[in-house]
This record gives C-alpha cells, structure tokens and sequence, in this order.
C-alpha cells in the first residue's frame, strides 16, 4: 500500500514528464501538471483525466504534496520557486523515474543513439512473451499507441537518458549500452567525460544482473575494461561478440533478415530472424533486444515473434503517406551520426533522389559537431534547411540555418543543391515542385520539423 498522494509535473507536457505522469496515474496517485505548450501529449493527458495548467502559476503547486519538474526548467520558474519555499519536495525527472524503477526489477535501455527503438523492442518481446512489462519510453509506440504502460508483469523497461548525466541515478538490474558518442555538448565537455558517466551506470549493475553492451561501438568496447566483477555480455556483427548478427539481408516492405551466432557456452546459430526495421543500426537495435530477452530465458521462437511483429516507434522512419511511389518520412534524427544511418538506410530501398528537409537542433550541438553535419548529408541529393530550434538554448550569433547553407555549399560544391528557407510557406512552394514520382522527402529533427512534416503530407494532397 502506498499513500494516495498528489503530485505536480512542472513540464509535464515532455516525453519524459508524460511518461512517469502516466504510470503514477494508473498507479492510483493524483496527478496534475502545467506547460506552455498545448502539444498532443497534453491532450491526451487531459483526455485521461489529468488536470494540466496552461501557464506557470504558484497557485499550481497549492494543496500539492510533492512537485517533479523537467530538465528544461529554469531554477527561477515560479511554481520550482515556490514549491521549496513552502518546503514541497522536490523530484527532478530522473530522481522521480528511479523512485518509480524501485517498484520492480528494471531493464535500463542506454546509449548515445537507438535507445527508443531498442526500449520499444524489449517491450514488444516481452509482451508478446505474456510477460505484460511496465513500460516507460522516450517514444511512441506504435503498438501501445502511448510512450508509457503499467503492467502487471514483474518487469519494468525505461529508457535511460544520459543527456545530463542523471540516468547513473536508475536502479538498474539489467544495463544496455547501445553505443556512446559525443553528444549533449551542453553539458559534456568531451567524450572521456561521457565515459566516465556510462561506466559510472554499469557500476551499479548488481551482481545478479547483467550488461548488454554493443562490440561494433568503439567507445562502448573500450570501457569494458573498466567494469569488473559484473556479467557482461556483447552483441554486435563483429566476430567477438557474444550475440552475432551475420547472413544480413534486406527484404521486400523494409524488413530485415538476419541469423545470430550465440557464442558463449554452447555455440548456437538461430536462423532467419526477422524484424520490419531496416539499416546497420536498426540491425543491432533488434541483436540487443534478442540478446537480452535470450538471456531472460525467453524462448528463441516468442523472442523471434516477438521482434517480427514490432510495428514502430513513432518519428522513427515513420512514412506519412503509404502507397505512393514517393515517400514522405518523418524522422527524429537530429545528430550527425544518426542522419547519416538513416539516410543510408533510406538509400537501400530507393534508388531515385533523396529530399532532406533538415531542422538543425541545440546550438551547441551544431557549433560542436559541424564538420559531423556536413558530413551527414553526403546520402542527399537536396538538403533544405529549416531555422535552427534552440531548445531554450541561448543564441550563437555566428550560426544560423542561412550561414550553415553557406558551408554546406562550399563543402558539396554544385553536387547537390543546398537552400535555407525562412518559413513553412517557403518551404513547400519549393517542395511541391520537388514532390513528383521517385523524389522521397524526409524531415529530420527533434524540434518541430514533425509538425511541418505532417502539415506537408496534407498539403500534398
């Protein structure tokens, strides 16, 4: 039993928040919450029955026993302000979800890239398996409808972010590392830095857990040595690992094939496994989510099902308008690394030319990895620009979408066609004129490119 308390999410309308707001409602507790912006998530949560504050408000947090408030919450917000001067405790988003992971054994999904869609597996293995998890992710399922579910199974999946390095507070039983890269430049000084915070979190692996760490990630292999006396155990298409992908194809309506040599105790080759993802990355994101319900003793044939039937994440190479010849794709891909996989992944089912409508997101994230973002793009035969979305990033006067045009320009010369736009209405007088059979377009970003994407696909119409 547990007392029924009430409970105030400053923020609540991010993926995050929502998702921790959603499993403390079904648990029984009330929930309220406030956010400026009236997204989806907010509507649907109003839908539910939380009650959720347009505007910031002390009268917000009145009669309110404890207050959660999100990573993009300034310390001046005034129900934050207010909530410690009437001595209200205070949860920031991670120390919350570890307070909510406490309730059973828990499988934390981490890593630079992939952790959504790796989550979204596990979960779908699971309960496939009549496992029935707890699930809290950083995207919608598909399947779920939701980024967030109570179940009534033993087991909770959450999605472990690293972005101010507060995942290390996650009681985790069960650790992945999907692979590290130099990222959250705006809280990260370099990549030994970053290390040091993910073998901080495979630390506290208990004894009777275990680590599922990819072998293909250099930065995740080199610190395997800095963690002792836990299981670990590793996935990936190179030759040492544990759990290996090999005989990889690409099959018709963007599925994946592939056989997985397990390599430890009994050598074991499981043929033919299937999975409706396609691209390298996507590959080893279904390898880990067999490697660790393999090593939940979970049988080959449910564990196989299982990922076969998986039906998406949403903004995960979501295609907005299905049975046309040219595809419309929204994607969250908003690092250099992940626009590169993703782009490929999209060259290997089309052959015609690639639209890439890029939303650049975090300052700091384009000022650190600019040379990564050209790069990025060498897969697109036209790459629009959109304003940059600052997150609530202040202002880097020297970067802007019309200036990173300039330098996309001077690095691809005439061999593809490189524009910044101002607005929407630009964007589509340009598009429309694009959009014809064999032309795909795909946005890219993790601000609000996903709106623009799904008023586009009217548009087109």
């Amino acid at each position: 039993m547990f007392l029924q308390q009430k409970i105030h999410f400053i923020g609540i309308g991010g993926i995050g928040m929502s998702a921790i707001a959603k499993i403390l409602f079904q648990k029984g507790f009330k929930i309220s919450g406030s956010d400026q912006n009236e997204n989806q998530i907010v509507k649907d949560l109003k839908k539910k029955g939380v009650k959720v504050f347009k505007y910031h408000s002390i009268s917000n947090v009145d009669d309110v026993d404890i207050v959660v408030y999100s990573s993009a919450i300034k310390k001046n917000n005034v129900e934050l302000k207010a909530a410690k001067k009437r001595n209200i405790p205070t949860f920031s988003r991670a120390m919350m979800l570890a307070e909510v992971m406490k309730l059973k054994p828990s499988i934390t999904v981490a890593g630079s890239h992939g952790k959504t869609t790796t989550t979204s597996l596990i979960a779908c293995v699971l309960e496939n398996a009549g496992l029935d998890p707890t699930v809290i992710n950083g995207g919608i399922i598909n399947s779920l409808g939701a980024n967030a579910k109570l179940g009534d199974g033993k087991f909770i999946i959450a999605e472990a972010d690293e972005s101010d390095g507060s995942f290390t507070l996650l009681p985790s039983t069960i650790g992945i590392i999907n692979n590290i890269d130099l990222e959250h430049l705006d809280f990260y000084k370099n990549i030994d830095e970053i290390k040091k915070v993910f073998i901080k979190y495979a630390k506290q692996i208990p004894f009777y857990g275990f680590l599922c760490i990819c072998n293909d990630d250099k930065n995740s292999k080199s610190i395997i040595k800095h963690i002792k006396s836990k299981p670990i155990f590793t996935f990936g298409i190179s030759e040492s690992s544990d759990f290996k992908a090999q005989n990889i194809k690409t099959l018709e309506n963007s599925i994946s094939s592939f056989d997985i040599c397990v390599n430890f105790k009994l050598k074991k080759i499981i043929k033919n496994v299937k999975v409706p993802l396609i691209g390298k990355h996507n590959i080893l994101n279904a390898l880990c989510a067999f490697s660790v319900c393999y090593q939940l003793n979970i049988p080959v044939r449910k564990i196989s099902e299982g990922l076969r039937r998986f039906s998406g994440v949403k903004r995960r190479f979501s295609i907005l308008n299905k049975n046309t010849k040219s595809l419309i794709i929204d994607d969250y891909a908003h690092h250099p690394n992940e626009i590169k996989t993703t782009l490929e992944s999209l060259k290997k089912i089309t052959r015609n030319k690639v639209i890439a409508i890029f939303e650049p997101h975090r300052y700091t994230r384009i000022n650190g990895l600019l040379e990564d973002f050209l790069e990025s793009f060498s897969k697109a035969d036209f790459v629009f620009i959109l304003p940059i979305y600052s997150a609530g990033e202040k202002n880097i006067k020297k970067i802007t979408n019309f200036k990173l045009e300039k330098l996309f320009k001077n690095k691809f010369k005439k061999k593809k066609y490189i524009k910044a736009v101002e607005n929407e209405d630009c964007l589509f007088n340009d598009l429309k004129h694009l959009y014809r059979n064999g032309n795909n377009i795909i946005f890219l970003g993790a601000g609000i490119s996903t709106n623009i994407a799904q008023r586009f696909s009217i548009y087109i119409k």
